[in-house]
């Protein structure tokens, strides 16, 4: 019972003393709520933008995996500062005409040239003008990737194969372009000036629902033969989305890819690949690796609102002891441990500073609630983050606390009773 006593006295010392200093509690409380409303709210957001990634890259199933001219999952554009030229431009570019033959390969069910821009295009109408990224792909695009053509259709091989200027817009292009008109069957310009070409918009394009379709709009889909002709294309852009059969063995698929690319790149045994082949679960550890930066940046800014409440924990509890200095006396004087004493205090600290976690997850849970209601951002509340919120809290109170605790249990019983 000793141990309970210790706790119940120790928390009921933290409230006195959260009524008796109201402003310095409160200021140690307030340090300890944004700490842990940061790690809780961010957990949140980057689990929850996680795993709309992850949602987003599985309507082309887990097998599908890229080829491009370089790897951009092994980190920046550029190579050692001593080089003039970075590897992006090391590589030569990828041939289009190459998909016919990775398509042909065994365990191989398509494989299609894709390129695509993020910005720097526009779309017109009229005097309607609206800035688009477009992408060049394949006929059997919907087949890779989910989502459903709301009206018109998708373009078919034909048209792709006789290089037919036509395209596929999303539902914002359709509205700012041609309002409460139906889109489907009337012509849209696409670039501008010398590189301008029309284009007859034959289907309106829905985005599988997820985080990135709610934040990227204003796309066009043309086929891939066309954008290549009538569009000025960076040929160092073009990448390759390659299908396995079902049910084949990914591993297998991989490997017969890998070697029919070295051939045709004509690279000899020791040559080093001047291409790179992408797996899905690598861009899920590229994109992780971001947020990964994202969320330890945001640690060091919670980090810093508990110094401010440790802080605050070692002045109040300093003041605490002061103020005790009797009481501390005559508990040693009548046999009380200095271990006993030194308990005491840091169940006290400990206890403001959970109080500050409470209310943190509190707000954090609120505006978690927010986010999710007002923005398109999902956002989840991983069980590890409470655990480490509340673990932060209290971790704040024991090791700010450990100075004013040690100096309450090494007070001299007598010069504490003689205290004034």
């Amino acid at each position: 019972m000793g141990f309970f006593a210790t706790m119940a006295e120790g928390i009921a010392v933290a409230f006195d003393s959260l009524g008796a200093n109201k402003v310095r509690s409160g200021l140690t409380i307030l340090g300890v709520t944004i700490g842990v409303l940061v790690v809780m709210v961010m957990a949140a957001v980057i689990t929850g933008i996680n795993k709309s990634f992850e949602a987003a890259m599985s309507p082309s199933g887990i097998t599908t995996f890229y080829v491009s001219h370089w790897d951009f999952t092994s980190g920046g554009i550029g190579g050692p500062l001593e080089e003039e030229e970075p590897a992006f431009f090391r590589n030569p570019p990828l041939d289009p005409e190459w998909t016919r033959d990775l398509g042909r390969l065994p365990g191989i069910l398509s494989a299609t040239p894709m390129v695509e821009t993020n910005g720097g295009y526009e779309a017109s109408v009229g005097s309607d003008r609206v800035e688009i990224s477009f992408l060049g792909v394949g006929a059997d695009y919907l087949e890779i990737y989910s989502g459903e053509v709301g009206s018109g259709r998708w373009f078919t091989h034909s048209e792709a194969q006789r290089r037919v200027p036509v395209v596929v817009i999303d539902s914002a292009v359709a509205v700012d372009l041609f309002g409460q008109r139906d889109p489907v069957g009337r012509d849209i310009r696409i670039g501008a000036g010398r590189n301008a070409a029309m284009f007859r918009v034959i289907g309106v394009y829905r985005m599988p629902a997820n985080l990135f379709s709610g934040l990227a709009t204003h796309y066009v889909w043309v086929p891939f033969a066309t954008a290549d002709k009538l569009l000025s294309i960076w040929d160092r852009t073009i990448s390759f989305i390659v299908r396995p059969e079902p049910g084949a063995d990914p591993q297998a698929a991989l490997d017969v890819t890998y070697a029919r690319m070295r051939q045709l790149r004509g690279l000899e045994p020791a040559e080093e690949d001047d291409f790179a082949i992408m797996t899905q679960d690598q861009l899920l550890n590229l994109w992780n690796r971001l947020t990964g930066v994202l969320f330890a940046a945001m640690m060091g800014l919670s980090s810093i609102g508990l110094m401010v409440g440790g802080i605050g924990v070692i002045g109040i509890m300093m003041i605490s002891v002061t103020e005790r200095t009797k009481e501390i006396g005559l508990r040693k004087a009548m046999g009380g441990r200095r271990r006993d004493i030194m308990w005491q205090f840091l169940v006290e600290a400990s206890t403001l500073t959970l109080l500050g976690g409470a209310v943190g997850m509190l707000l954090g849970g609120g505006l978690v609630w927010a986010v999710n209601q007002l923005t398109p951002l999902t956002a989840i509340v991983p069980l590890w983050s409470i655990v480490v919120a509340l673990a932060a809290s209290a971790l704040t109170g024991i090791g700010f606390g450990l100075y004013p605790a040690s100096r309450a249990a090494r007070l001299d019983p007598i010069e504490a009773l003689r205290y004034e």
